[in-house]
């Protein structure tokens, strides 16, 4: 199995046209459609690399995603060479991204990133990329691209990986919307034997958002005013969105710190996962609660993020994986319907059965996966 885990890295403005990026990003578009248009103010050695790459990448996960209108954006596929620190190099000897590991390593851009004649760009080499090559990785492919208009560099790394045998051990998931998090159960030998709720710091969340909704009303009535564009909108702007970009970034900090300690601990017993992922269950229990909107959207996106980052670090790792259904609502001894008390206490007034909600799907790991274990 080949397994592929990514980076995004944030390329200089200054050094980087994202005018000319976007172009390169329009021929891509139509290259995954078999046009090709020859652009007389583009060098002739990427267009040929941009046509060429996709007759061999099209069938990978990374670069066979057809763009479903004409005007999507399509990141550029882009080949690499790789100068290892002993000199032996490796991959397309004329590719427009140079991965050097010699000294402190760097990763060279060649004619990709600005329209001049044998422009280069310099990046320092991220660490992500010498810890994927330990682990038995290898960055064969690279994209550019544009990211809320600023450009990017996508550095794709990828190994072969079997799964490995699971022991007696089984950790199981359950993927909550963000607001209650996720709930994760270690079991050993059909007993529950650890199991935790972790729940991001969702006060400072949400004193986040309700500042740039409330900053964000202010801005509205400047712009209703046509004031948008004086020095103060232009600053609230910039607050508005540095507050933005600060509350993704603590939610995506969370969920990539969980999914790796997930992942390590599925690791470290060789367990086999099992991953409760109920998006529209979280939805409707959204729904349900009295929390903005726009809150309620984050908090379902980073819930689907989190199940997006954690399969891509088990398949990296080789840990077997599978998704089932383990019920928060239905009784795992009589199968009747539980009722909620306050404190989100699940009770069933057929058998006495009595747990926290978010430890009923656990039991039902134990009632319906045990021959998972008792199997082997």
């Amino acid at each position: 199995m080949i397994a592929r885990r990514a980076i995004l890295i944030k390329l200089p403005r200054d050094k980087c046209d994202a005018d000319y990026v976007r172009q390169l990003m329009a021929l891509a578009n139509l290259a995954y459609r078999d046009y090709e248009v020859w652009v007389p103010n583009i060098p002739k050695s990427i267009q040929n690399h941009l046509y060429y790459s996709f007759m061999n990448y099209m069938g990978s996960l990374v670069f066979g995603t057809k763009p479903k209108r004409w005007f999507a954006k399509a990141w550029v596929p882009l080949t690499t060479l790789r100068i290892y620190a002993d000199g032996a190099r490796k991959g397309d000897t004329v590719a427009p991204v140079v991965l050097d590991f010699r000294r402190s390593g760097v990763i060279r851009l060649h004619q990709v990133c600005k329209n001049e004649l044998r422009y280069v760009v310099e990046l320092p080499m991220p660490s992500w990329v010498i810890e994927r090559l330990k682990e038995g990785g290898d960055v064969r492919f690279a994209m550019i691209g544009l990211e809320n208009d600023e450009p990017y560099l996508a550095l794709v790394a990828e190994r072969v990986v079997e799964p490995y045998q699971p022991s007696n051990y089984m950790l199981v998931i359950d993927v909550n919307a963000w607001n209650h998090g996720i709930v994760w159960g270690l079991i050993k030998d059909g007993f529950i034997i650890k199991w935790k709720p972790e729940v991001p710091n969702l006060r400072e969340i949400d004193n986040i958002y309700n500042l740039s909704v409330e900053l964000s009303r202010k801005y509205g009535m400047l712009k209703r005013l046509g004031f948008d564009k004086t020095k103060e909108g232009k600053r609230l702007w910039k607050k508005i969105k540095k507050l933005r970009k600060r509350r993704y970034a603590k939610l995506e900090d969370h969920a990539q710190k969980l999914v790796h300690r997930l992942v390590r601990k599925a690791l470290k017993h060789r367990a086999l996962v099992i991953i409760d992922d109920m998006i529209e269950e979280s939805r409707r229990e959204l729904i349900e609660e009295k929390i903005p909107s726009g809150l309620k959207k984050l908090y379902l996106m980073y819930t689907r993020r989190f199940v997006k980052l954690l399969m891509t670090q088990l398949e990296w790792y080789g840990v077997p994986y599978k998704f089932r259904r383990l019920h928060s609502s239905i009784c795992p001894i009589c199968r009747h319907e539980l009722t909620q008390l306050p404190g989100r206490i699940m009770v069933c007034s057929n058998c006495g059965f009595k747990a926290p909600r978010d430890l009923v799907p656990i039991h039902w790991a134990l009632r319906e996966y045990n021959h998972e274990l008792n199997g082997r």
